[in-house]
């Protein structure tokens, strides 16, 4: 009994990382194609929209920095 209980701990704890790891890297896709839509905002004359999408994303980056830092380091 003690050796499955175990088993699922340790299974769920790599699901978790694991869970951890690809929601990062999908955070930081995400936050880039919004940088980059925000450049393309701004050279298609739309500077308020453009800036809005580029703060955004420097927000978002911190966001991610932090949480990073405080997940893994």
């Amino acid at each position: 009994m003690d050796t499955d209980h175990s088993f699922t701990a340790s299974l769920f704890e790599v699901l978790y990382w694991v869970a951890m790891i690809a929601m990062s890297l999908v955070l930081i896709a995400i936050t880039v194609a919004v940088f980059a839509i925000g450049i393309k905002f701004i050279k298609n004359s739309r500077k308020v929209l453009g800036s809005g999408s580029i703060l955004f994303s420097i927000i978002a980056t911190v966001m991610i920095v932090l949480m990073l830092q405080r997940q893994f380091f």
